[in-house]
């Protein structure tokens, strides 16, 4: 038996459940993967961190009072959600008494609408993933705007020319594009993120690895603006889509492998056209190309393996 999972299984509850809720944020029910999601937070910052706690503990404990599945719960599916969407409005809201309260309501509602959108998907075989996180900060993104408030446009402008990164800038753009994923820019996070994964696998490890080349590679060959490049603000999507096409969702062969690539690509071509329309409206994309990425593979694989008959003899 490897440490992390003994450290996991030795964690006590409710502490487990928590630190698995922060650990499926890189699909990884672990706790040991959880701590090390949580200490990123708090290298990003403070703020980010306490943040993150609260978001991560008030749709835990909303999971319980709603009596949701226990094994869920346990597993940490009421926790990513609710860290994402806390995490979210703490980035781009500003940081007022209200916000506290907007998280704290945010997060409740992560975990109600997971489990509805749980139950939805279910009838078409897709996982709900982090969709209620995008759902809910989406929302209350909004109501910012229609005050007057509205929150920082996102990087999207696309030059005419390609620009050359050198190697070193490639490999921080590249480590960028997995700290992403905790709305950080820091090296640092992307490094703890990385570490978290590979101890509960290397192929989820590679495959972020790889959705991180593909989310600068891609975006440079399409002339997007280098800056955002290397800010890793195309990356995270790849990442995330990789883990789940190539780890996640589907068996480990060669075959998931290079559709897990195309994924990923996917992935980047959905937030271009996605952010050329949020941006009119000061809204960033988050994970929304990920998660239509992932139900488009998915469904299409569902659609082929319902299609296959058996020839009769």
């Amino acid at each position: 038996m490897n440490w992390p999972l003994l450290i996991d299984e030795k964690t006590p509850e409710p502490v487990r459940a928590i630190l698995r809720g922060a650990g499926q944020v890189m699909f990884c029910g672990n706790a040991v993967t959880g701590f090390f999601v949580l200490i990123g937070f708090y290298v990003s910052g403070i703020m980010t961190g306490i943040a993150a706690t609260i978001g991560l503990i008030c749709s835990t404990l909303t999971a319980h009072a709603f009596k949701f599945c226990l094994q869920d719960i346990k597993a940490g599916l009421y926790g990513f959600n609710g860290i994402l969407v806390a995490v979210c409005l703490s980035v781009f809201m500003g940081h007022t008494p209200q916000l506290w309260l907007y998280i704290v309501i945010a997060s409740i509602l992560s975990s109600i609408v997971w489990a509805m959108m749980t139950r939805l998907l279910h009838i078409c075989r897709l996982p709900a993933a982090t969709s209620s996180f995008v759902l809910i900060s989406w929302i209350f993104l909004l109501m910012m705007h229609a005050s007057g408030n509205q929150p920082p446009a996102p990087i999207i402008s696309i030059t005419a020319q390609i620009g050359a990164i050198p190697i070193e800038t490639w490999l921080t753009a590249m480590m960028r594009a997995i700290s992403q994923i905790l709305f950080s820019d820091d090296v640092l996070v992307g490094g703890l993120l990385l570490s978290g994964i590979a101890l509960v696998s290397w192929r989820g490890a590679y495959m972020a690895i790889a959705g991180a080349l593909i989310g600068v590679a891609l975006p440079l060959g399409m002339g997007i603006d280098q800056k955002a490049i290397e800010a890793g603000l195309y990356g995270f999507n790849p990442v995330l889509t990789m883990i789940a096409v190539g780890w996640v969702f589907l068996e480990s062969t060669p075959q998931t492998t290079v559709l897990a690539v195309i994924a990923g690509i996917l992935a980047v071509i959905w937030q271009v056209v996605l952010s050329s329309l949020l941006m009119p409206i000061g809204i960033p994309v988050l994970a929304s190309p990920f998660i239509f990425t992932l139900w488009m593979v998915l469904f299409a694989i569902n659609k082929f393996r319902s299609g296959v008959s058996v020839a009769p003899s």
